[in-house]
């Protein structure tokens, strides 16, 4: 499981139909095992987020980042 996920800034849903502004998506690595950040040919930042179809490759500055947040454990019931 990621540790990060990326939300689609609104300004930018127009770009991207497939995805909604309302939704955080999954951060996948560009290549499995690549950690690094990673750009394009024009020298924008990329990033890939996990759909529920497929995968996405995306520019970075189009989306929000966050920490995936912790799920709480629900107590034990005896």
């Amino acid at each position: 499981m990621t540790e990060m996920q990326a939300r689609l800034k609104p300004e930018h849903a127009l770009r991207y139909p497939r995805l909604s502004p309302n939704v955080w998506y999954d951060v996948a690595p560009i290549f499995p095992g690549v950690t690094t950040r990673r750009v394009d040919i024009f020298g924008r930042r990329i990033t890939r987020i996990r759909t529920p179809r497929d995968y996405e490759t995306v520019q970075a500055a189009h989306f929000e980042f966050r920490y995936r947040p912790e799920h709480e454990e629900e107590p034990a019931t005896v």
